[in-house]
């Protein structure tokens, strides 16, 4: 590949950059916190391309930059895996945790920036140490980053319609991105190997065409679908187009408009609207598949911490949007879950009483008035039509 055709392409790539990150910062305010790792790394490794290309242009001597600006870029593996965490959970806030995550690439900048004016830093031994820790560090974000999408995103199939479009598009998105960023980590410790003989480290310059066809395939993968710049929050707004899509208990929630008299809640109504059905599938999705209300002293604050959806936004849902009251949707939730339970064969280790414990009940009265409320039979004489053989078809009441 021509070396004037390579600087111009690395220019050119990092304008692009630009773009995409102009585009990220314009729609900011809907999307305040969850594409802020992004930023960063676009930011970073587009003003990199630049000035590279640029100073490749004009002959200028690069190592000083390429000392003490490159072991900037480390922070884009923590920022990646950052950005995964973020988009998969849906986080709201930046925590001052995280800035943990900004130490080994703080420190080899120290490095560089000391090696500069202290000549027993340039040793063999520091630079195969740091080699050594190059490689750890790598290893363990992208370690990090898989096994955080692996469990939380890879392996798990969405049963519920009207978040399917949505688990799609970011699986593949972040598929993709996982496996591209991991070849372009891979060609840094390779490129960082060759370099060592001749003593510039962070001069990774070997192969540029990889990183020409890195940013070209992820820059492309956003232009053509935008929506992945905005994570779940501004995916969850295009669930009104799939509503009717929706497999949700429909007896326990409904998405008609509500007369609303409440002028704080009318303010409210118009901030969430777009968000109804998403809160309702995360709602379900959450109690199925983690049982939060196995503890008996399980609150409506917990709950809401724990789907990290702010709680005047849930009470909203469960005043406007469900038929039963959040502590009657507990008892619910419970008794579904009890019933899955006797049917996996948990009475053979288990009493009834045992069994009502276990999903959170304080009581076996509670459970007992609970299981005949919206089963319309005593417990156990559905244990008794389950051991009889009867076939009991089971449509549980509000």
């Amino acid at each position: 590949m021509p070396e004037f055709f390579v600087n111009l392409t690395l220019i050119l790539i990092g304008l692009l950059g630009l773009f995409v990150t102009t585009l990220m910062l314009f729609s900011y305010k809907s999307n305040v916190f969850i594409n802020i790792y992004l930023v960063s790394i676009f930011i970073l490794c587009s003003f990199r391309n630049i000035v590279i290309g640029l100073f490749e242009f004009t002959d200028f001597n690069l190592t000083l930059f390429i000392k003490l600006f490159t072991p900037i870029c480390l922070i884009a593996s923590p920022a990646l895996y950052l950005y995964f965490k973020s988009l998969v959970k849906d986080y709201k806030a930046i925590y001052k945790k995280d800035l943990i995550h900004l130490l080994f690439p703080i420190m080899n900048f120290a490095l560089n920036l000391g090696q500069e004016y202290f000549p027993f830093l340039n040793t063999s031994f520091i630079e195969n140490i740091r080699f050594v820790g190059l490689i750890i560090f790598f290893s363990l974000y992208s370690l990090l980053s898989f096994n955080l999408l692996y469990n939380s995103l890879w392996k798990t199939e969405l049963n519920v319609s009207v978040d399917r479009k949505h688990y799609l598009l970011i699986k593949n998105w972040t598929l993709f991105l996982f496996t591209i960023s991991s070849f372009l980590f891979l060609r840094i410790i390779y490129s960082i190997y060759i370099n060592r003989n001749a003593q510039e480290l962070f001069h990774t310059q070997h192969h540029v065409f990889f990183v020409v066809i890195f940013w070209l395939l992820v820059y492309g993968k956003i232009l053509i679908s935008p929506g992945i710049l905005y994570g779940y929050p501004k995916l969850k707004k295009q669930v009104s187009e799939i509503q009717d899509q929706i497999n949700i208990p429909n007896k326990i929630w409904t998405f008609n408009s509500t007369h609303i008299l409440n002028v704080q809640d009318k303010k409210l109504s118009n901030t969430i609207k777009n968000n109804i059905a998403s809160y309702i599938s995360d709602i379900e999705n959450f109690t199925d598949n983690e049982h939060p209300f196995r503890n008996s002293k399980y609150s409506f604050s917990d709950f809401a911490k724990s789907i990290k959806i702010p709680a005047s936004h849930v009470n909203y849902i469960f005043k406007y949007h469900c038929n039963i009251t959040f502590v009657e949707y507990k008892n619910y939730c419970r008794i579904t879950d009890v019933l899955e339970l006797i049917n996996n064969g948990d009475l053979d280790t288990l009493t009834l009483e045992g069994l009502a414990n276990k999903v959170g009940f304080s009581s076996y009265n509670s459970f007992y008035t609970a299981f005949k409320k919206h089963t319309k039979l005593a417990p156990k004489a559905y244990v008794n039509s389950l051991n009889n053989n009867t076939e009991t078809i089971l449509d549980l009441a509000l």
